[in-house]
């Protein structure tokens, strides 16, 4: 296989060669990370038909940069590069469907792979957009903040509530919704309400999130689709990874990676003001001696 490092020439690439690996191999351009997150998130039967203009609109790139993009990762165009993609998803999914020859511990090396493409990936993306320096810098000076999700992405806000609360950050969450409304009401200018979803289109979130947004809050959307109603109200949006990996896991795999950020707001909130860090010391010391 032989890749260019120029980004904008066209790489050469063995035939064998997977999509996600090609991306990989190569340097985006933010607006080809969009697309790339654009392809990877639709369903087979929408990427079937995609068109140049359909995925402009979805990833906001221009078609100039889906062709460059094409190029790029060794495909004539977006109608070669779709085809790809879709054979790839069919011979997984008709893998996994069988089960042939996979031990325990082939599984799990399956979704451990899996979950480490989606966290290169989503690292990519943290640094090639100011959003995340934005929501840190939010974090640091909101009044108070709050954290709404529903289901299972409740989980993530948890895990991010119970990492921030120990750097003594003024922090709410609630699982249930009709509380999580209650607090959105009460929001007011100069808080923060960080809002996770991985659809981006539950309604119970949306109520939530409205509310705040409505009280004067600023918006924060942890979300795994460019084109959802959460993605659209956000006043900063820090977008999942999302695309085909093992059947039926594509929720799942972004929940987790969701979760891994809780720590990456830790850390950066502790490296902005290593003060706040000593709340965090006082709390491990404070277990510590129940413990020994």
């Amino acid at each position: 296989m032989e890749i260019n490092d120029d980004r904008e020439t066209a790489a050469v690439f063995e035939d064998a060669v997977a999509f996600a690996e090609r991306v990989g191999a190569v340097s985006l351009f933010p607006a080809e990370e969009r697309i790339v997150r654009g392809l990877m998130a639709v369903p087979p039967y929408e990427l079937a038909i995609m068109t140049s203009s359909d995925l402009s609109q979805l990833s906001g790139a221009s078609r100039s940069s889906i062709d460059r993009l094409s190029r790029k990762l060794g495909y004539p165009g977006l109608k070669e590069m779709r085809k790809a993609l879709l054979l790839e998803g069919a011979s997984r999914e008709a893998k996994a469907a069988s089960g042939e020859g996979q031990n325990t511990g082939q599984i799990a090396d399956r979704v451990m792979q899996a979950i480490a493409m989606r966290a290169q990936a989503f690292s990519r993306s943290l640094q090639t957009s100011s959003d995340l320096d934005t929501l840190v810098e939010q974090i640091l000076n909101a009044r108070q903040i709050c954290l709404f999700g529903a289901g299972e992405s409740a989980a993530v806000c948890s895990a991010i509530h119970l990492r921030l609360v120990r750097l003594g950050l003024p922090m709410q969450f609630s699982e249930e919704h009709h509380t999580q409304v209650t607090l959105a009401s009460l929001m007011r200018p100069g808080d923060l309400a960080i809002a996770v979803s991985h659809s981006g289109n539950t309604q119970s979130l949306l109520w939530a999130t409205g509310a705040a947004k409505n009280a004067g809050a600023t918006v924060a959307a942890i979300c795994g689709s460019v084109s959802s109603a959460l993605h659209n109200m956000a006043d900063i949006r820090i977008s999942l990874p999302t695309g085909m990996g093992l059947p039926g896991s594509a929720e799942v795999l972004g929940r987790i990676i969701a979760v891994g950020l809780a720590e990456v707001l830790f850390q950066c909130v502790a490296a902005a003001r290593p003060d706040l860090s000593a709340a965090s010391v006082r709390i491990d010391d404070a277990f510590a001696e129940r413990r020994s």
